[in-house]
């Protein structure tokens, strides 16, 4: 491992154009919280599922604890943070009229906490945008770099745990949109997993960020997946969708939000941070192991070596049916983000990177499931 001194001299004679760009964020990186005990019944580790202007759900609520490296600092930074979130809100369809799993759109979008325009993706998708002008009913959006604020979101910190710098780009247009209003003004059924505190100014409004799920169909079986812990807190959330289609056979769908890590802690240079993504990549395969037809939306922050790093070879060995190939996500030609699937055999997937970011710095990825053999 690197000193801070030595990490610096590197950074600064071998990595000075990447520092420029904000590219090497491991020696600047927020130390990991000193730890605190957190019980399990802590309000971080809970599911609100009355939220006003949905309908009250009782789902039953999985939680994948981390490695045992890592329970103290996930202890400490969970305390910063408010619980998930399960909603249906007004408009959300309780029950579905016969929907085939190939009528369904897939898209994974990090929204860079508040800069990329849910409601305006939201509103091009359904009008078929993306689809050839198809208009599209069903869907469910893979988000990551979600953010929520209000009441639960604690208003005070524990004494000496730093939190990560707040993120809070201005947006194309109007205001930042936090993941539950956009739900709510699109008429979806969401599940909302905090990760991570945004910021700790007492002066701001309190806000957490984290993974989420939106979809128009209705979700179960939430669950979130806390991955080995690096320079932050990660926490996956995995839902799934059902249904049935015109011949009456019923059908299920898990689709999961996850976000790797950027680099590996505040000693490691970023070139040096695959290691601890291909344990996170792991961790998570091993949390979604099992037949049931799966789709992870992920941004695995692969800057040091794109599709060639360590976790996307964990991670396509799980999902063997993935295309990893369909193009940059991020500036300068990075590929940082992916949509993973594992299909029955007369199920494939469809996967393009869109061209409009919506006010996000990365590029959304649809995946359209289809029965094999269609064009």
């Amino acid at each position: 491992m690197f000193s801070r001194s030595a990490c610096t001299f590197a950074v600064r004679r071998l990595f000075v154009p990447l520092a420029a760009l904000g590219v090497v964020a491991g020696c600047t990186a927020t130390r990991p919280p000193v730890a605190h005990t957190v019980p399990a019944t802590a309000p971080c580790r809970t599911l609100v599922n009355d939220t006003p202007g949905a309908r009250a759900l009782q789902p039953a609520f999985a939680w994948h604890q981390a490695d045992d490296a890592s329970v103290a600092a996930h202890a400490a930074a969970c305390a910063t943070v408010g619980p998930a979130v399960v909603a249906a809100f007004d408009g959300a369809d309780p029950f579905s009229a016969p929907v085939r799993p190939t009528d369904v759109v897939i898209v994974s979008w990090n929204v860079r906490v508040g800069g990329g325009d849910l409601v305006g993706l939201i509103a091009a998708l359904r009008a078929g945008a993306f689809t050839r002008g198809e208009p599209v009913r069903h869907f469910v959006l893979l988000v990551q770099e979600a953010f929520r604020s209000g009441d639960d979101v604690p208003d005070r910190l524990p004494e000496g745990v730093e939190v990560p710098a707040r993120i809070a780009p201005r947006p194309l247009r109007g205001e930042r949109v936090d993941v539950l209003a956009a739900a709510r003004a699109a008429g979806l059924h969401v599940f909302y997993v905090p990760s991570m505190r945004n910021g700790g100014d007492p002066r701001l409004p309190a806000e957490d960020r984290g993974n989420a799920i939106l979809s128009t169909l209705p979700l179960s079986d939430p669950a979130a997946i806390e991955l080995p812990y690096g320079r932050q807190r990660r926490v996956a959330a995995a839902a799934t969708i059902t249904g049935v289609d015109e011949a009456g056979r019923a059908w299920r769908v898990r689709v999961v939000s996850a976000h790797l890590d950027a680099t590996a802690g505040p000693r490691a240079l970023w070139l040096f941070s695959s290691g601890l993504r291909e344990r996170q990549a792991a961790h998570l395969r091993a949390a979604l192991d099992g037949d049931l037809p799966t789709v992870l939306g992920v941004d695995l922050n692969t800057w040091a070596g794109g599709t060639r790093e360590p976790a996307v070879r964990v991670l396509r060995q799980a999902f063997p049916d993935s295309d990893v190939t369909v193009g940059a996500t991020f500036r300068f030609g990075w590929v940082l983000d992916y949509v993973f699937t594992r299909l029955p055999d007369e199920w494939g997937a469809r996967v393009v990177v869109l061209d409009d970011r919506f006010g996000s710095d990365h590029h959304p990825v649809v995946a359209r499931l289809r029965a094999n053999g269609d064009s």
